[in-house]
């Protein structure tokens, strides 16, 4: 495996080049410039095709030098951090580590053991990522975070409701589970439903409440503060990682510095020229703790989130009281609620991305290190509420967007969820973000800890297609010996683990295509609508656990998914926008732009709210000759309800169009300059296109099972590179052209 020169010589020359800018971290996990002229025989200038500010940017000769043997840049990052994998995984053509010091990160040498295994990682040319995962999921510091401060432990609110008819006296005792009464609303009933306008609130002690009904029917509303120290997934590691379960408040700012301080600072004490030596720390899976972890039996509450922070939070972001529309974030499908539960997912989706996300970010950035981390239950749009109230709001805060996909077996590859990249890749374009990196999870879509060494063509198949959706930097924790995985039940399969010949022809594989890509830019005009608003609208808590809440959302989910497959199946590709992207894009020439990327077509799935915002923009957007689809609805309704009138005017006429209807309307997908054509189609090979300036990329995966024979048209005489990541052959090609793509592989095409 080639070999890199000392990082801290890059990022000398970056920084000489772009200056020390702590807002945007100067990532080290790129390709080295002064390797390039070291052993490629170009200067450090290859390094830089664009005038962006990106290590990333190669030109086509540097490719060309580096892919037959990828730089450890681009390779596999495989967990662990120990004396035994520093000899061993380069013998299986792994570049680099995520190191998980948590076993060892309180013991008193801990600082320069941590030190000594950082520098020897450094000295093989193999880049370095900390975990901050104590236990999992992150944000614990092993419990230590709680301990110290048990006001910092994450609380949920829930809500019991009283009915009655009359002025009588109603007395409510602090149920069992709750920690004291927050408040309390007294409705008048009109037609079964709350009339939550007309609420009149109600004297809480710590437990208990005193009140009188009122003439006719009514309802008491009474919300209590619920400590989440059970069945939620922060308990269900316990006994794995050996942590406590006691799980923070991530709104709240000062428990995630106390995170910090607990995990972050004691691992990086003893690294001197910290950024230099390490890539950036990497977050698993934090979450806001509301979702119901049991199968077995139902919470006593269900539970959304809640701080002392959040009614201030709310009043600021959205000019009114929360307290009178509580009810509102339970039950009721009117425009009132469905509001307030906007309003409320915005408002826990700023706290947390302020307090976690940018809190982490900066701290990353000061420090020179990027921030990154994978989330949760990404297919599933109800869940970046449940989970996030926004998801792509909270990871576009990180400096490289990530997520975890999973390895299905065969009988899942044609409905397995792989799109999910596409949320972190169009936020990285959003962002002008370079990487994504995507940790190949095999728990995930074969059977769990049942199966953990998938057999290399599933590896294969799902790195193809996060490849094919943006993913670019790769990371896994596969076990490379055999393992028993067998449960007391006899289920499950020995893991046969992988020879380093075999696991090593992986990392070649990824590491090629990695060094093609990461840098690149999607090429599409292309833009989807981020539902979020619409999803946030109907979100309601469960005491159920959350895969019986996935299905109260699932058409609308499938209507989102029947929009995507509508148009990856007529090979059109797109990035998805979200709200505020989309409203701060510039318009320009019939295309809006956001970040990186530049789009003609605007498609909005089943969206019945809008902002005015939103709506000033798109009707910029369609005044400079963009165009909009609406499918299968059109706004009535503004986020906020002085919107209502405006919405309604402006798209009265606005036609709506059927998912299947999508494609017919979009008539130039790509720039015209990407004018080659395959065959087969998108249900044997699909294509992604993307461009570096004046390079156009494209890459083609062999999505059929079986070993495809691929038509390729261009201009008479035209030609192109044609870059075979299985064998790092690179040969020139002359249009039309025969290709030969084995099953479950790719290949990359240059213009």
């Amino acid at each position: 495996m080639t070999e890199a020169m000392p990082k801290n010589r890059l990022i000398f020359a970056a920084r000489a080049l772009f200056g020390d800018r702590k807002t945007v971290p100067l990532f080290k996990l790129v390709i080295y410039s002064f390797f390039i002229g070291a052993f490629w025989g170009c200067g450090s200038n290859a390094l830089f095709a664009e005038e962006r500010k990106g290590l990333y940017h190669l030109t086509k000769e540097a490719i060309g030098e580096g892919f037959p043997n990828p730089p450890n840049e681009y390779r596999l990052v495989q967990y662990q951090l120990n004396d035994k994998v520093l000899e061993r995984y380069p013998r299986y053509g792994i570049g680099g580590f995520m190191a998980f010091f948590y076993q060892e990160l309180y013991q008193q040498n801990a600082p320069e053991r941590i030190a000594s295994l950082v520098d020897a990682a450094n000295q093989r040319n193999m880049p370095v990522w900390l975990a901050d995962d104590f236990g999992y999921p992150s944000g614990m510091a092993g419990g230590r975070v709680v301990a110290e401060n048990p006001d910092f432990e994450v609380r949920g609110m829930g809500r019991i409701v009283k009915e009655g008819n009359g002025p009588d006296a109603i007395v409510l005792d602090l149920p069992e589970g709750a920690e004291r009464f927050l408040t309390a609303m007294l409705y008048p009933m009109v037609d079964g439903a709350p009339n939550l306008s007309l609420g009149e609130p109600i004297a809480v002690s710590g437990d208990r409440v005193d009140a009188h009904g009122l003439t006719g029917p009514w309802r008491l509303s009474a919300f209590v503060s619920v400590i989440r120290d059970n069945n939620v997934q922060a308990q269900s590691t316990m006994a794995q990682f050996g942590h406590t379960g006691r799980y923070p408040d991530l709104l709240n700012r000062q428990a995630v510095a106390s995170f910090l301080s607990h995990m972050h600072e004691p691992i990086v004490a003893g690294i001197p020229d910290l950024s230099s030596k390490v890539e950036g720390f990497y977050t698993n899976e934090p979450q806001l703790m509301q979702l119901h972890w049991s199968i077995e039996k139902e919470a006593p509450f269900a539970c959304v989130p809640w701080n002392s922070h959040l009614p201030a939070k709310f009043r600021e972001m959205h000019g009114y009281e929360l307290a009178p529309t509580l009810d509102a974030l339970f039950e009721g499908n009117e425009l009132v609620s469905r509001r307030t539960r906007i309003h409320f997912y915005q408002t826990v989706a700023e706290l947390f991305t302020d307090s976690f996300a940018r809190q982490i970010r900066d701290w990353c950035a000061d420090r020179g290190i990027a921030s990154s981390g994978h989330f949760l239950l990404n297919e599933y749009l109800s869940m970046h509420v449940g989970a996030y109230g926004d998801l792509m709001k909270f990871a576009s805060e990180f400096d490289l967007p990530a997520l975890d996909i999973g390895i299905p077996n065969p009988d899942r590859f044609h409905d397995f969820p792989y799109e999910q990249t596409k949320f972190f890749s169009s936020v990285a374009a959003w962002k002008e973000r370079d990487a994504v990196i995507c940790l190949l999870d095999p728990i995930i879509g074969g059977g769990g800890l049942l199966r953990l060494s998938p057999a290399m063509p599933l590896l294969l198949n799902s790195t193809n297609r996060a490849f094919l959706h943006g993913a670019n930097l790769f990371s896994s924790y596969l076990p490379l010996d055999p393992v028993d995985t067998s449960d007391a039940r006899g289920r499950g399969q020995r893991a046969a683990g992988y020879t380093p010949e075999e696991f090593a022809g992986l990392n070649d594989y990824i590491g090629r295509i990695a060094l093609v890509l990461r840098g690149a830019r999607r090429e599409t005009a292309v833009a989807l609508y981020y539902p979020i608003e619409m999803f946030q609208a109907e979100y309601k808590p469960s005491r159920q656990h959350w895969h019986k809440l996935v299905p109260d959302h699932r058409e609308r989910q499938a209507h989102w998914e029947g929009i995507e497959s509508a148009l990856l199946t007529a090979d059109i590709d797109y990035n998805i926008v979200h709200p505020e992207a989309l409203v701060g894009g510039l318009v320009s020439e019939g295309a809006f732009r956001v970040g990186t990327a530049s789009y003609r077509y605007l498609v909005m799935p089943g969206i019945e709210m809008l902002s005015r915002e939103a709506m000033d923009r798109i009707h910029e957007f369609e005044a400079a000759g963009g165009v909009v689809l609406w499918v299968d609805a059109r706004p009535q309704a503004g986020i906020y309800g002085r919107d209502d009138a405006g919405i309604q005017l402006a798209f009265e006429q606005a036609p709506v169009i059927v998912a299947d209807g999508i494609a017919s309307r979009i008539h130039e997908p790509y720039a015209s300059s990407f004018s080659l054509r395959f065959e087969p189609g998108p249900d044997r090979l699909a294509v992604a296109r993307f461009y570096r300036e004046n390079q156009k990329i494209y890459f083609l995966v062999n999505i059929s099972g079986e070993r495809l024979n691929v038509s390729a048209r261009g201009s008479s005489g035209e030609k192109a590179t044609l870059l075979d990541p299985t064998t790092g052959e690179i040969r020139q090609v002359d249009f039309p052209a025969s290709i030969e793509i084995a099953e479950h592989r790719s290949l990359l095409i240059m213009q």
